[in-house]
């Protein structure tokens, strides 16, 4: 009963439950921070003991290993600062959903370009106004005449390329 008292009064117990739901959280991130290129992985705010275990991580490829490797990045990233990591992972994550978003902002406008031609060719223009329109016109032509013939799409790319570089 006393114990049970002692528990109640302690702020800070957390069941055994809630401490491995916490472990697999913190190992979970360890894994992510596997995935993240060592140039990014240098400015992370983590210790250079943990920052040689996850390029060490990188480089296993065997799966026993990499498992292995993964729970000790996560046994050392419970001295980490993980609210600042997770915040470096949140900024990263809007990066790549900004990076898909022109991706695909780039693909409409190139198969807006292709089905309705000048009018959205003006649009386009009107919007970034340094593009070459006769240069845009031509791949346009070539795009449209490709798919009349049943040709692989190669002015369909090169348009998509067009558009990647200049915008």
């Amino acid at each position: 009963m006393s114990e049970q008292k002692a528990i109640e009064n302690n702020d800070d117990y957390r069941s055994k439950s809630e401490q491995k739901r916490d472990i697999q959280k913190i190992t979970k991130l360890g894994k992510r921070l596997l995935e993240i290129p060592k140039d990014k992985l240098i400015t992370y705010p983590l210790s250079e003991t943990s920052i040689k275990a996850i390029l060490e991580g990188k480089r296993i490829t065997s799966p026993i290993g990499r498992n292995r490797q993964i729970k000790y990045i996560g046994k050392l990233l419970r001295s980490e600062d993980m609210d600042a990591v997770q915040e470096q992972l949140d900024i990263l994550d809007q990066e790549k959903l900004l990076e898909n978003r022109k991706f695909h902002d780039l693909e409409a406008w190139r198969d807006s370009l292709i089905t309705d031609g000048n009018s959205a060719l003006t649009d386009l223009l009107n919007e970034y106004y340094h593009l070459d329109r006769q240069h845009l016109r031509q791949l346009i032509r070539n795009a449209i005449n490709e798919e009349k013939r049943n040709q692989p799409p190669k002015s369909k790319r090169l348009i998509f390329q067009y558009l990647k570089e200049n915008i």
